[in-house]
C-alpha cells in the first residue's frame, strides 16, 4: 500500500483484513479485502491476500478472478502463477492451470513444487504421457522426492509398463519402508503371496478417487455390476419380498446401495474410506454407516441382517474364508449374501498385477459352503472395461443352509 495519506482510511482497513485472515477467518476478511480492493485496484498484494481468501473457503472462480489480476500487476512472479494455476486446477480448468504453471515454470524452472503440481494437472486431465514426463524430470531433479516417485509408478502401473512400475515401487520402500501402498504394490509386481491389502493401501486409493469415483466407473468402464446383481437377487424367490436389514460391504458411494434400496427396510453401509462415506452419506439412503475394515466391522457388530451384499469388493480380498464366517455370525436363518468376484481360471484365487483379487467360482462355492453359504445362483458377467477388454466375472446369490 502507499504512504500517500489519501490512503490512511484504507491501510487500517486492509490492516484490519490480514488480521483477521491471520486469526483464521478468511470469510470476514473477503469482506474487507474486497473493499479495500475497489478503492486501490491497483495494488497486487490486495488481490492476492483476495485470493488467498477466496480459495481458503473453496470459492476458487473467485480465486482465479483475483490472482489473475494480481498476475496482471506482477506477471513475474512465480508465486502468483502457482496459486493462480492451484485455482484453475480446484476448478477442473485444467487447459489454463497448465498455461500458469508452464509460465511459473519458465519463471522458477528449478522449483519442485511446480513442477509436480503441473504433473499433477496433466494427470488429472487424462494426459498421461505429459504426466509421466513431468513426473520423471522431476525424479532426475530430486530422486527422493516420494509423492512423484508414487505418482511416476502409479501411471507406469496403470499403462501397463509393470517393470518401471516394480522400479519406481522398489525405491519409494527403499526411501520409507512404511509406505504402504508401495509395499503393497510392489509386492504384487514381484509374485509375493499376500492375502488382503493393508488398509492403508485401500483407504488411500478411494480416499484420493472419491470424487470421481461414480463418474470414471460408469462412464469411463462401463462399470454396471451393481445393477447385475439386483437383476440376479430378483430372479430368486426369496422367503420374504422385502428384507429387514440389509448390510452394504464396501459400500463406496452407494451405487449398490441406491440398486437395493427398495429391497430392505432398513439399509446400512460400512467402507474403509472415510470420503467414500461421505459420498454415500450425501444420497441419503442409508440407515447407518460405518467407516471401517469390513471383516473388524462384521465381527464386532451386535446386530443381525438378512441381506448382505458386496459389489466389486472381493477383488480385494485373496482368502475368503474370514468374510463368510464373519458374515455367518451376523446373518439371521434365511439371509441372503449377494457378491461379485473377478474370474479366475485356475482354482482358488490369484493376485493380478492390477493389485486386485480373481477368484474360481468353485472356490467361492467351497469357502461359502464350509460357513453355511449355500449357492442359489451364479451368473457369469463382464464388470467393466479394462482398456480394450472386458473383465470377466461372475456373481452369486447365496443364501443360508437350513
Amino acid at each position: 500500500m502507499s504512504n500517500n495519506p489519501q490512503y490512511d482510511p484504507l491501510h487500517a482497513l486492509y490492516a484490519q483484513a490480514l488480521d483477521l485472515h491471520q486469526q483464521g477467518r478468511p470469510v470476514e476478511a473477503i469482506s474487507l479485502y474486497a473493499q479495500v480492493a475497489e478503492q486501490a485496484p491497483d495494488v497486487m498484494d490486495v488481490h492476492y491476500n483476495l485470493g488467498l481468501a477466496y480459495f481458503q473457503t473453496e470459492q476458487f472462480s473467485r480465486a482465479v478472478t483475483a490472482y489473475s489480476r494480481a498476475a496482471e500487476l506482477c506477471p513475474d512472479d512465480e508465486d502468483i502463477l502457482y496459486n493462480l494455476g492451484l485455482a484453475y486446477k480446484k476448478g477442473n480448468r485444467f487447459v489454463e492451470a497448465e498455461k500458469a504453471y508452464l509460465k511459473a515454470l519458465e519463471l522458477a524452472p528449478s522449483d519442485p513444487d511446480i513442477r509436480y503440481n503441473l504433473g499433477c494437472c496433466y494427470r488429472d486431465a487424462g494426459e498421461i504421457d505429459a504426466a509421466r514426463s513431468v513426473f520423471a524430470r522431476l525424479v532426475d531433479m530430486a530422486p527422493d522426492h516420494l509423492p512423484a516417485l508414487n505418482n511416476l509408478a502409479y501411471l507406469h502401473h496403470l499403462a501397463g509398463d509393470y517393470d518401471m512400475a516394480r522400479e519406481m515401487y522398489g525405491k519409494i520402500v527403499q526411501l520409507d519402508p512404511e509406505h504402504a501402498s508401495a509395499r503393497y504394490m510392489h509386492s504384487v509386481l514381484i509374485g509375493a503371496p499376500v492375502d488382503v491389502p493393508p488398509p492403508e493401501y485401500i483407504r488411500s486409493l478411494f480416499d484420493h478417487y472419491s470424487h470421481t469415483f461414480e463418474e470414471n466407473l460408469i462412464n469411463d468402464l462401463g462399470y454396471n455390476l451393481y445393477l447385475d446383481l439386483r437383476i440376479q437377487f430378483d430372479r430368486i424367490e426369496p422367503k420374504k419380498r422385502i428384507h429387514d436389514h440389509c448390510l452394504d460391504l464396501g459400500c463406496g458411494t452407494g451405487l449398490a446401495g441406491e440398486a437395493f434400496r427398495t429391497a430392505c427396510r432398513e439399509l446400512s453401509g460400512v467402507d474403509l474410506s472415510e470420503k467414500m462415506i461421505e459420498q454415500a452419506a450425501a444420497k441419503q439412503i442409508y440407515t447407518s454407516l460405518h467407516t471401517e475394515e469390513i471383516v473388524t466391522f462384521l465381527r464386532h457388530a451386535e446386530t443381525v441382517y438378512d441381506l448382505f451384499v458386496a459389489a466389486d469388493v472381493l477383488i480385494y480380498r485373496g482368502d475368503l474364508h474370514p468374510l463368510f464366517e464373519a458374515a455367518a455370525r451376523r446373518a439371521s436363518p434365511d439371509a441372503l449374501f449377494c457378491l461379485s468376484i473377478e474370474k479366475a481360471e485356475e482354482d482358488n484365487w490369484m493376485l493380478q498385477p492390477t493389485g486386485r483379487y480373481a477368484h474360481h467360482p468353485d472356490y467361492v462355492r467351497k469357502t461359502a459352503g464350509e460357513s453355511g453359504w449355500i449357492e442359489l445362483l451364479a451368473e457369469n458377467t463382464l464388470s467393466r472395461r479394462e482398456g480394450d477388454q472386458w473383465v470377466r466375472g461372475t456373481v452369486f446369490v447365496l443364501g443360508r443352509r437350513n
